[in-house]
Formats: structure tokens, C-alpha cells, sequence
């Protein structure tokens, strides 16, 4: 490895925030390879025990639906990895001359922080390995975290452990954390009416407690752990500062009616309202999708659309563009006058 390389892995996150020493261990396990344009990286689906940067050329980043995104070298997002995941959801394709860096997985958890805690062992499924940072790290809200803000996110979670039908959250309480799955299993259930329904099932990797966080309202969900496990929880101020903030962006009516009216990409106004919130005060041509079924519903969204999201100037709007952009789509809050 020269010393060009050494120098452009110095500005790569966590790489840009360890000492010279600790640098110099890490890279005697690591490599940098040339690609030519058109070699792939790695294949979606497969497994693989590496973590990948790209320190200079350029990678199309295909998903299931062989659609590309593409990445470059030196740009902010590509100070992180590029899907890190095990087995991969992307596929990597170098669209021109590349050198790419590949370091183990287990060497980038532990130089991050995180421990292997064989103690956790006991009574936890085989998915207890699994690299939550990693899987984090593979949201599509990372692309709006600046870098800086990635070490100190991670520094902030704090572990915790579980037993068999502990309570996590509990419907109807204040929220007080965001929480990832490290190791076990859970179940979030919504009751209504009398009536219990189980919405979910959560693995390894799942994250919860974001949407009181984000709205600023009672948690709308019981989470309750099926099996001994170990949680990393991030607090209600480190969330909104470090994790929230940077995602939510606002824009006015008037960049609205202009963005619309540009056409390229289509613009759609969301109102997250309920139905009969909308009939006095709807905002011409916009869609009406209630917040709890907004979820069900991004299936029908178009991936290359701009959405603006609407409430009464509330929170609601907020944590609709906060859902959106942590499904990859692109979204802001429409600021009321």
C-alpha cells in the first residue's frame, strides 16, 4: 500500500478519527485493489466478510431492480462504505479505472466501538454476530448525516440487555430513545379498541423508537423482546441533534410551486393529515395520505419523485419526511405561514 493511498484512507470514516499507530494495525489486515471500468466490486445477495471504500474512480450501485446509483470518490458520501452488508443488497460495478479498499468486517466493528460480548451468548438465536452498526450505517438517512457526525453518533448508543418478555416501550408513554438491535428478537403490537395487532416482527439489525422522537407524541406501539437479546439505544437529545436534524429540511410554497412547475424531477405534496383534517384546508393537487398508513402505502410512491410533506404545521409532516427519507426516497417538510 503507498503512501497516496494511506492518504486518501486517512480521510475515510472511522479511519479519519483513530491515531497513526492504530491506523497502521488496521492496514496490515486490509488491501487495496485496482479495478478496471466495468469490473464488479462485489454481487448483490452474496456474502462476504470485507468492508468496501472507494478511494478514487467511480461505482454504479445496482439494487434488485438493476437500478444504479452512482458513487465517486471524494465525495461526502463516499467517505463511508459502500454496502457493507453480509449478504450484499447491492451490487458494485466500477464505471471507471477504481481503487477500492477492503478491510474485515469484525476489524471495522471493533475498531468502531463495538464489542463482541461473548457473555451475551447465552440464549440468543445464531444472528447474535450480527454488525448493527454496519446495517445501520446501510440506511439511506446516512447520506444526509455529515461525516462528522458519524463517529460521535455511535460513541453516543449505550448497550442494553434484555430478558424473554421484557417491555422495551410501551404504547402510549413518552419516548425517551431510538433503539437497533444488536442480538435477539422482538414484537411490536398496537392496541385499539380493546384489540391487539401485532405489526411487526423485529430481528438483528431492525431499529424502533424513532416516530415519538421525531413527532414529539406518546410512543404509538408496545415493543416487547421474544427472546434475551441486547439493544443499543441513543438518546432523545443525541437522536434529534445528531440523527434527526440533519435529515428533515424544509422548504416554502413558493419552492414548491417552482419545483413543480420544473417538472424534472415530478414534485408531489404529501398531506399526512386524516381525511377530515384535509376537507377545509387541502392544498390544491396534493395527495392525502394519513400518517399510519403512510408506510403501507410507499410501495406506490415513485422512487424518482420529490415529495413535500404537509400537516397543520405540526409535527406530523415532519415524521412523514423522516419516514420517506429513511426508505430512500427524497422528501422535505412544507413550512407553513
Amino acid at each position: 500500500m503507498d503512501a497516496e493511498d494511506k492518504e486518501l484512507i486517512k480521510k475515510l470514516i472511522p479511519f479519519n478519527s483513530i491515531s497513526e499507530g492504530d491506523l497502521n494495525a488496521v492496514l496490515e489486515h486490509a488491501k487495496v485493489s485496482v479495478y478496471t471500468q466495468g469490473k464488479m466490486i462485489f454481487k448483490r445477495a452474496e456474502e462476504d466478510d470485507h468492508v468496501y471504500w472507494l478511494l478514487t474512480g467511480s461505482a454504479d450501485l445496482l439494487d434488485e431492480n438493476f437500478e444504479a446509483k452512482n458513487r465517486k470518490a471524494g465525495e461526502q458520501v463516499t467517505q463511508n462504505p459502500i454496502d457493507h452488508n453480509s449478504p450484499h443488497r447491492l451490487t458494485a460495478v466500477t464505471t471507471e479505472d477504481s481503487k477500492v479498499l477492503a478491510c474485515n468486517s469484525s476489524t471495522i466493528a471493533a475498531l468502531m466501538g463495538e464489542s463482541a460480548n461473548a457473555s451475551a451468548a447465552e440464549d440468543i438465536d445464531d444472528e447474535e454476530g450480527i454488525d448493527w452498526m454496519s446495517t445501520l450505517l446501510s440506511s439511506p438517512l446516512f447520506e444526509f448525516i455529515p461525516p462528522a457526525n458519524i463517529q460521535t453518533l455511535f460513541s453516543k448508543f449505550e448497550e442494553v440487555k434484555y430478558e424473554s418478555g421484557d417491555a422495551v416501550i410501551t404504547q402510549g408513554e413518552k419516548g425517551d430513545y431510538f433503539y437497533v438491535i444488536q442480538a435477539g428478537r422482538a414484537r411490536v403490537e398496537r392496541s385499539a379498541g380493546g384489540k391487539k395487532a401485532v405489526l411487526a416482527e423485529l430481528k438483528p439489525g431492525d431499529n424502533f423508537g424513532q416516530d415519538a422522537l421525531v413527532s414529539d407524541t406518546p410512543r404509538n406501539a408496545t415493543v416487547t423482546m421474544t427472546s434475551k437479546g441486547t439493544l443499543m439505544r441513543l438518546s432523545e437529545p443525541d437522536f434529534q441533534s445528531l440523527l434527526m436534524s440533519p435529515v428533515i429540511e424544509t422548504v416554502t410554497m413558493d419552492e414548491v410551486k417552482e419545483m413543480v412547475q420544473q417538472g424534472d424531477p415530478k414534485t408531489y405534496i404529501i398531506d399526512v393529515r386524516a381525511p377530515k383534517e384535509v376537507e377545509d384546508d387541502k392544498i390544491p393537487g396534493s395527495l392525502n395520505v394519513p400518517l399510519l398508513l403512510l408506510r403501507k402505502n410507499l410501495g406506490k410512491l415513485k422512487e424518482e419523485a420529490i415529495y413535500v410533506v404537509t400537516c397543520d404545521g405540526g409535527k406530523r409532516a415532519e415524521l412523514g419526511a423522516y419516514q420517506l427519507n429513511e426508505e430512500g426516497y427524497t422528501a422535505y417538510v412544507l413550512k407553513r405561514e
